[in-house]
């Protein structure tokens, strides 16, 4: 009885802390931290650079934040560099490069994954190596094209060749959605007496749309940001985008950095809008699209 009592009475072993899962927690935290700084400092300090006065651009010593917040270099860009028509421009030329590439790829993409046709693979592989092509390989070829057909510095001509350099990507982000499909789903809706058109329509595209979205979002992207492309098949102000707008600012006599960094904060705030409101389906698309079944 006394050894029962003289247990029960010694104080239990007190267990050390997990020391080490705490300082690597707050490691794991440190690192993101900076992670995020480090990408966020370059669009703070460029919507910073386009508030500030012309004369407080250069001033000694460098302030983090301006004296004075004024809108002086957003009017520069619209009123001596007219930059409103490369901002419509390159609208213009993503979102129509956006529609185009959806509506090809979709049914291409259904196609490649539901039909065995002759050839699919060969079809498969082409689409690989063409997305593996540098587009400055394609460049030269497509100026010479496009000056004889006469869609040389036109919008148009802008939004074809966008749409062919990106449909390579879009076609193969479906084809996977698809192919995760359970094919009952489809043979029910044939049973109800829908065509191949109707299911694509009705069935296929609601269930893949992250699929879409992700798609649209990449390609909005990739057009909005693109230079080399828009540098070499247009030279005016009628087809060339805000990439080759902010080219404009580098002249013989310097850089004129407050209407640039302007121009640059228009030109970065729109894609934060896309990928804000398009977040959700572009994360699951994108992880979905990876992980098969």
């Amino acid at each position: 009885m006394a050894g029962v009592t003289l247990e029960a009475t010694r104080p239990a072993p007190v267990r050390p802390r997990r020391t080490g899962a705490t300082v690597g927690l707050v490691a794991r935290y440190v690192v993101l931290v900076l992670t995020v700084l480090v990408s966020i400092f370059p669009l703070a300090w460029l919507l910073i650079t386009s508030l500030r006065t012309s004369d407080e651009l250069f001033a000694v010593p460098v302030r983090l934040l301006p004296s004075t917040v004024t809108l002086e270099q957003y009017v520069t860009v619209f009123t001596e560099y007219e930059m409103a028509d490369y901002v419509w421009n390159s609208i213009v030329v993503s979102l129509a490069t956006v529609a185009l590439v959806t509506v090809l790829a979709l049914p291409c993409a259904y196609v490649l994954a539901r039909f065995r046709l002759p050839g699919v693979k060969v079809v498969i592989t082409v689409l690989l190596i063409m997305r593996m092509i540098p587009v400055i390989a394609l460049a030269i070829p497509l100026f010479s094209v496009f000056s004889g057909i006469g869609l040389l510095d036109t919008v148009l001509g802008l939004v074809l060749t966008h749409a062919a350099s990106k449909l390579p990507v879009a076609i193969w982000l479906m084809m996977a959605f698809i192919q995760d499909l359970p094919k009952e789903i489809e043979e029910s809706a044939e049973i109800d007496g829908a065509g191949v058109l109707r299911k694509l329509v009705f069935v296929v595209a609601p269930l893949i749309g992250p699929g879409i979205a992700a798609s649209a979002v990449l390609t909005f992207l990739f057009t909005w940001n693109d230079l080399l492309l828009a540098l070499t098949l247009t030279s005016s102000e009628a087809a060339q985008t805000l990439p080759v707008g902010l080219t404009n600012f580098v002249t013989q006599f310097g850089i004129d950095w407050g209407p640039m960094s302007a121009a640059g904060v228009l030109m970065v705030v729109p894609t934060l809008l896309f990928v804000w409101f398009a977040q959700g389906y572009l994360v699951k698309g994108l992880v979905a699209g990876a992980v098969r079944g």
